[in-house]
């Protein structure tokens, strides 16, 4: 791996590292095998790195408690076509995020691989990125697992509880259906059997999961708890949150998304090609063309709000709020705010 570690990072900062072809062929099997694997990351902040050809890009295991992952530019952390399947290999995606309580950031991201996110986890909050790939392990991968969660900005251990899914928010992203649509056959860890991993970029894997409104009308708090009663409520999903995004090329919304943009153009493709000339990258795009003049708004930690185990806000970590008004680069946002990385529209983007 590039940078691997457990507890010892807390605290610290990660960043303007270019991380490249780590295990890229799935030569070797097994976990702890990323560009950037951390257990523990708590108020950890991974920025500015560019990683690629790695079998992951980041991977958060346990406690990604406080970790935020901001302006990086990650691609091609998949597994190539002419590359074998060992058994004992894992999933590839860009970024992992595994048994975790949240709250755990991603924003301002470049992500360019065919899984942008594998979500076995709760908790995550996806700010302005550019989301080239598709989720998964949305709702699985977490087995019976009971998890430690932390005094907020502490390492102390709170409490430990299992995964319920959920407790997700999404804004401001821009989804677009780079890749071929067709599920993949994956094999995950000691798991001698392929199942398929969905391809299908966009919010629409969590279209069986409640708003805060659904999941929160299920208590009635003016009559004594029901512990049985109320037991599916308990075990059930928690809540998404979804506002801002827009999907291009055939991404799809989550079906109780009312304020985004999913824009169709027959007649001409959406285009996301990331070129590289003397070691310099840059994004070439039209996807201001079929954004035109939609906007949002700006986005902070009151928005987000808290993770619901542990209690804590989406915050920096010395407990102050963020405001979501500098992208990618650093830019400040104006008074208009456009989903995606930048702060304003271009077809030639340099990155590098």
């Amino acid at each position: 791996g590039g940078i691997i570690g457990r507890m010892g990072a807390v605290f610290s900062i990660i960043e303007d590292n270019h991380i490249h072809h780590i295990n890229n062929m799935s030569e070797l099997g097994g976990a702890e095998i990323a560009g950037i694997k951390l257990h523990a990351a708590i108020d950890v902040t991974i920025r500015r790195n560019h990683i690629h050809h790695c079998t992951m890009g980041i991977w958060c295991d346990w406690e990604a408690q406080g970790t935020r992952i901001t302006q990086n530019l990650l691609h091609d952390n998949q597994r190539p076509p002419h590359a074998k399947f060992l058994p004992g290999s894992m999933m590839s995606q860009d970024i992992f995020v595994e048994v975790s309580h949240g709250p755990t950031l991603i924003d301002n991201n470049i992500l360019l691989s065919d899984v942008s996110l594998r979500c076995a986890t709760q908790g995550v909050a996806m700010v302005h990125n550019l989301i080239c790939g598709s989720f998964t392990s949305v709702g699985g991968g977490t087995h019976p697992r009971y998890t430690p969660y932390h005094i907020p900005h502490r390492t102390e251990v709170m409490g430990f509880m299992t995964i319920l899914h959920g407790d997700d928010r999404f804004y401001n992203n821009i989804f677009v259906q780079k890749w071929p649509v067709e599920d993949n056959a994956a094999h995950d860890g000691q798991d001698a059997h392929a199942h398929r991993e969905n391809r299908l970029v966009g919010t629409h894997v969590f279209d069986e999961y409640p708003t805060y409104e659904e999941w929160i009308a299920q208590f009635d708090f003016t009559k004594r708890p029901d512990m049985m009663g109320l037991a599916p409520a308990h075990d059930g999903h928690l809540p998404v949150w979804s506002e801002g995004n827009v999907y291009l090329g055939g991404a799809k919304p989550w079906k109780k998304e009312t304020k985004c943009l999913t824009a169709e153009n027959p007649g001409k493709d959406v285009k996301v090609e990331l070129v590289e000339k003397d070691g310099e990258y840059c994004l070439e795009t039209n996807i201001y063309d079929f954004i035109g003049d939609f906007s949002s708004r700006m986005i902070n930690t009151e928005v987000l709000g808290k993770a619901f185990e542990p209690e804590q806000y989406f915050e920096n970590p010395d407990g102050t709020p963020i405001r979501f008004d500098a992208d990618y680069f650093g830019n400040h946002r104006g008074i208009r705010v456009i989903p995606g990385p930048f702060a304003s529209p271009a077809g030639f983007v340099r990155l590098t």
